[in-house]
């Protein structure tokens, strides 16, 4: 189940431009033939070009041109702002559900809520409430994040240690690899993954954002955050992780060398690693992420991400039309899972053939499984808010600032909170704490 997210608000609604549809392109008199359309989508999921290129193949009327971009964080989403406020967007684009309610309080996409009506069977409603705002939709379902944990075998078993269940496993296996190799890591912590952070804080029940009538409530400090925030503060206290800034060469060469053995991540970091630390392929596998109550699982979501129809597009009924397609199809789907490490958001998404295919970079084990089974325990209720970039800034500054000068996270998370309600009200919302 993806991340839930539930914004019934009228005046955000509202500030967005969603009163109604926003493209103007009805259905055709019955017997007029409908032109030949072009739709422009941007996104950088693997896979996503061979997806276009399969459709166009079966669909002369509609053609879909991809064009990649970095990544959200990376730039990407600026470039989409920047284009709909300039009357250049594309029609289709990538967008994170984390970033979804940002674009949203833009006014930067579109109500495509006339044009699927007669798909909403084809998803699970979680996926449906992660991209309905106010009774509209802006967008169309794609993949999730359900988290697990990535580690590496020949690690594990050279030092015997046992694939951890719970976290207070996790902590004995940092402390016995540490202490058979003090150059070797159990795992990583990077003060610049908000996103990581966040899955974590998601699985110990954390409730960043959500609403109160017409207010917005922040609790980005709030209880289950401190606990988790706590966890990995005795672990860099006791040098028990290396602190590695997320994404970076170093990161991937301490995985690569073997002084990182594991990786408690979403689904997706399937293709990531496959990709980027190529030379210990078969040495992998993946479990479930650790739980902190044993016979109790609980998984965090990190990622997933719509296609929103942005501001401006001319042709929405067949730009939900092919993001549907995208979504659904079974051949388009498989492809995704492989090229891209993505996890379906359908109701039948666990049934495709990639699913249970073994990958030969985890020994051929069929990982996609263990994903499956953790999507069924995602923790629900876990929200983002219509500022994002800003809460990203925010936690990059404040979390890389107590790591790097050994205060505490908790104090980090102070400084978030109150940034975070700063950001929302400057936006002109209504914060109720």
């Amino acid at each position: 189940m993806r991340r839930t997210f539930a914004l019934g608000i009228a005046t955000v609604v509202a500030m967005a431009g969603l009163a109604g549809c926003g493209g103007n392109n009805e259905d055709e008199p019955e017997g007029k033939q409908k032109a030949p359309v072009t739709i422009e989508w941007w996104g950088w999921a693997p896979g996503y070009d061979k997806a276009a290129a399969a459709w166009n193949a079966a669909h002369p009327g509609i053609t879909v041109k991809f064009t990649q971009t970095e990544p959200g964080a990376k730039g990407g989403y600026q470039k989409m702002l920047s284009a709909v406020k300039a009357g250049k967007a594309p029609c289709l684009a990538q967008v994170g559900a984390e970033t979804l309610p940002s674009f949203l309080v833009e006014g930067a996409v579109e109500d495509i809520t006339p044009y699927v009506k007669d798909k909403a069977a084809k998803f699970q409603q979680s996926a449906l409430k992660s991209v309905t705002f106010g009774g509209k939709q802006v967008a169309v379902p794609v993949d999730s994040g359900p988290m697990g944990l990535f580690y590496r075998k020949d690690i594990f078993a050279k030092h015997k240690i046992p694939v951890p269940t719970t976290w207070e496993e996790f902590t004995a296996a940092a402390e016995k690899l540490h202490a058979a190799d003090p150059d070797t890591y159990l795992t990583s912590f990077n003060p610049d993954d908000m996103y990581g952070f966040s899955g974590l804080a998601q699985q110990a029940g954390a409730k960043w954002f959500s609403t109160e009538g017409d207010a917005w409530k922040v609790a980005v400090n709030d209880e289950p955050t401190l606990k988790v925030a706590a966890y990995w503060q005795k672990l860099i206290d006791k040098k028990l992780v290396d602190v590695q800034a997320a994404w970076s060469d170093a990161w991937f060469k301490h995985f690569s060398d073997g002084k990182i053995a594991s990786l408690v991540g979403p689904v997706w970091m399937t293709k990531v690693l496959e990709d980027s630390v190529k030379g210990t392929s078969g040495k992998w596998a993946v479990a479930p992420m650790p739980n902190w109550v044993a016979g109790q699982p609980a998984t965090g979501n990190v990622g997933g991400s719509p296609n929103a129809v942005l501001k401006g597009c001319k042709n929405p009924k067949e730009a939900v039309e092919f993001a549907t397609w995208l979504s659904t199809d079974t051949s388009a789907f498989d492809g995704l899972v492989t090229d891209g490490g993505l996890f379906p958001t359908t109701v039948n998404g666990a049934a495709l053939p990639a699913i249970g295919t073994g990958r030969p970079f985890y020994g051929d084990q069929p990982v996609f499984k263990v994903f499956a089974e953790a999507a069924r325990t995602t923790v629900p209720d876990f929200g983002w808010g219509p500022a994002t970039p800003e809460l990203n800034d925010a936690f990059n500054a404040a979390v890389g600032d107590a790591v790097k000068k050994g205060g505490p996270l908790a104090e980090a998370f102070a400084a978030i909170q109150t940034k975070a309600v700063k950001s929302l009200k400057d936006k002109g919302l209504t914060v109720s704490q």
